[in-house]
């Protein structure tokens, strides 16, 4: 597996995924290389002051107001394009709004969706729903969907549910242009971290699709999209649980000091970035949740998410943490963590 350089560089490492977009660490040599605000906290402040990452506001403890953002007008249906991806599997790929990507002006007003149904008729609320964000941002812009999403979303179609996929706003293709990183954040920031873009996903489900059950709607994720779906169960109480695979629950100690040296470049980051971590939306996690890590994964510590789940579970919460000996950051959910999702799934009764 080949992986690509994302940025920020370490201590933080972006979230990646085999043969995804690749990118470069052209943003830090620019940020690095108009360095004179840098240079100039160095002087007046010194290492330590330059480097210790900024206490977070009160506000940024509270849950992000994001039902004030209006939906976009869903299309019907019938003008989706569909794909055919293996027998028994077809995509109907939905446009809202822009064709061609980019940033827009109302959240979630934009992109594409891919809405998968198991072969053959379905009476309605008959199927569950599993609603997936594609993985491999860095966690301060947004995702769009790709052909490398797809082995994430059709097990679950071969064991009978609907899938919804979704794209969050705020893409960045070019990280070595300071501005379009910047554009990419705000627009990430605007839709909440990626909630309104899940708000939309759910809502589209509930009006276009009748074939589902609304009483079994999951959120699912690996990697940044896991730390999303996270986000989202502990805002969006119409969700029945959550699946992450290999997420990381407390930002702020991953992003480690590059907190302190890129809250010049984007304005609220570290208020953001505490705001975006599930670690500080913990109590609020009241569904079921299903929590996947591998042991010698080289992206994300699986100590982190083992005291996750602790911490979950000493609040009460219904919490299922099943570990894998190997694979790393990928491999390990494709091969071993989605059927143990499956399987889970199949235990609640959810899948019949």
């Amino acid at each position: 597996m080949s992986y690509p350089n994302q940025w920020p560089p370490q201590p933080y490492q972006a979230f990646q995924q085999p043969q995804r977009r690749s990118s470069n660490w052209g943003l830090t040599a620019a940020i690095l290389g108009g360095g004179a605000l840098v240079l100039a906290v160095l002087c007046c402040g010194g290492l330590a002051m330059a480097f210790r990452t900024p206490a977070a506001s009160a506000a940024a403890k509270q849950p992000f107001a994001y039902t004030d953002v209006p939906p976009p007008a869903f299309p019907d249906r019938s003008e989706a394009e569909q794909h055919e991806l293996e027998p028994g599997v077809v995509q109907h790929v939905i446009s809202i709004g822009d064709e061609e990507g980019g940033f827009y002006d109302t959240p979630g007003h934009g992109g594409y969706m891919y809405l998968y149904l198991p072969p053959g008729e379905h009476a309605a609320k008959s199927l569950p729903c599993i609603l997936i964000a594609p993985a491999g941002s860095t966690l301060l812009a947004g995702m769009d969907l790709a052909e490398e999403d797809e082995p994430e979303h059709t097990p679950f179609v071969k064991a009978g549910c609907a899938v919804l996929s979704y794209e969050l706003d705020g893409p960045c293709y070019d990280d070595s242009d300071l501005d379009l990183m910047r554009e990419a954040y705000d627009e990430f920031k605007e839709a909440r971290a990626g909630l309104v873009n899940a708000r939309n996903a759910l809502d589209y489900v509930l009006a276009k699709v009748p074939e589902v059950d609304p009483a079994r709607i999951y959120a699912a994720g690996h990697s940044s999209a896991a730390t999303h779906a996270l986000l989202v169960a502990a805002h969006e109480p119409r969700l029945a649980g959550v699946m992450a695979y290999a997420p990381a629950t407390d930002l702020p100690k991953r992003m480690g000091w590059t907190l302190a040296l890129y809250r010049y470049t984007l304005p609220g980051l570290v208020d953001f970035v505490t705001q975006s971590s599930p670690s500080t939306h913990a109590a609020a996690l009241k569904r079921p949740v299903f929590l996947f890590h591998a042991e010698d994964d080289s992206n994300c510590p699986i100590a982190d998410t083992r005291a996750f789940a602790d911490k979950l579970k000493q609040q009460g919460a219904d919490v299922k943490f099943v570990t894998a000996a190997s694979g790393d950051h990928y491999d390990s959910m494709i091969n071993e963590g989605i059927p143990a999702a499956i399987q889970w799934l199949r235990e609640r009764k959810a899948i019949k």
